[in-house]
């Protein structure tokens, strides 16, 4: 866009703030000067920083683009602003510049999410202002590499707690609710997939509960560890576990599953029933959806606190994994506003 405007004859400046990618995973932005084509960090995932939400952003950078932005209001024709989100809405981020290109007169360009048009007009003063859908299609789902990354760069502060927002908010009440529909006695052993913190297993555990986790992240399993230093931890995953078969009278999960690939679902049903005692329960917890619908619903209405990087999956299409992988008595269980568990049981016999 800015090129060609500038092939219009006319001056385009402002920022940029284009993605940096590590294995194909987001892992923060950078911010460019589109005057100068300079740049520097604008924020990352790892401190320091100023913390916001999960990313930690650079006041180097935000001088930097601040900075920028009224040099461009000062001289260009057209000011760019990429973007004006939650942090700028919030009194920070790029404001200080902004509010100068907006005293300016020049004409302003900037972008914004689709969730956040009203109240970026509405706070700009821009209510007559035009809105054009780039159409820009979302980023590819996180890799298993990328979601090694991004829990090894949270485990220091992770906590599956009420604290959380957007799709994860009211999680500890979710784990209570499922936690009472693990069926686990004293002398048996539970294995929680994606163990994090211990947060499930430890509200699923009774006095003599041998508990064992897998995780993807050695950060969030070192954290574990400090935590629950009794606990069995190994490296793993849903199709990858490092133990015997038939050796678990419960697996169990919370907010992990949904960093599957919908093709990996029945392969990690199978994985999870060859680890299962015969008879006995799985109880996968997760931000799950019962159709596209509800889904789309979802993502309207949280807006920015929606993560595009994240598939969650479909209710039926789960069921129908665990079923095809040979779950018996597979059942969703609401155990929250966007939680629900899914139970089911691992045959006997042939």
């Amino acid at each position: 866009m800015a090129g060609e405007l500038r092939r219009q004859g006319l001056g385009v400046a402002g920022v940029a703030s284009p993605r940096v990618l590590r294995d194909g995973e987001t892992v923060g932005y950078q911010v460019r000067d589109l005057a100068t084509g300079e740049e520097r960090s604008l924020c990352s995932l790892d401190p320091p920083g100023i913390p916001f939400r999960r990313f930690f952003f650079s006041p180097d950078g935000l001088a930097f683009a601040n900075a920028a932005l009224e040099r461009a209001s000062q001289d260009a024709d057209v000011v760019v602003v990429d973007e004006v989100g939650p942090l700028e809405l919030a009194g920070d981020g790029f404001t200080p510049g902004l509010r100068v290109a907006l005293a300016s007169g020049a004409f302003l360009v900037l972008t914004v999410r689709p969730s956040l048009v009203d109240e970026v007009r509405t706070r700009a003063g821009l209510a007559e202002a035009a809105v054009v859908d780039l159409d820009i299609s979302h980023p590819p789902p996180r890799t298993r590499d990328g979601t090694r990354a991004l829990f090894d760069a949270m485990a220091a502060t992770y906590d599956r707690g009420d604290g959380e927002a957007g799709p994860l908010a009211g999680s500890a009440e979710s784990i209570a609710r499922s936690a009472a529909l693990v069926q686990v006695r004293a002398g048996e052993r539970v294995l929680d997939i994606g163990v994090g913190t211990g947060a499930f297993a430890e509200r699923v555990a009774r006095l003599g509960t041998e508990v064992w986790g897998v995780d993807l992240s050695p950060q969030m399993l070192a954290r574990c560890r400090e935590v629950h230093p009794d606990y069995h931890l190994r490296e793993g995953h849903f199709l990858s576990l490092p133990v015997p078969d038939g050796s678990f009278h419960a697996i169990i999960s919370s907010f992990a599953f949904h960093h599957l690939a919908p093709p990996e679902y029945a392969p990690a049903f199978r994985e999870i029933l060859r680890v299962l005692v015969a008879g006995r329960r799985f109880v996968l917890l997760d931000i799950l959806f019962a159709s596209e619908a509800d889904r789309d619903a979802a993502r309207a209405g949280l807006g920015d606190l929606w993560d595009d990087e994240e598939i969650y999956p479909l209710i039926p299409e789960v069921v129908e994994a665990a079923a095809s992988a040979g779950a018996r008595d597979v059942t969703a269980h609401r155990v929250g506003a966007l939680h629900w568990a899914i139970t089911g049981t691992k045959p006997r016999g042939p």
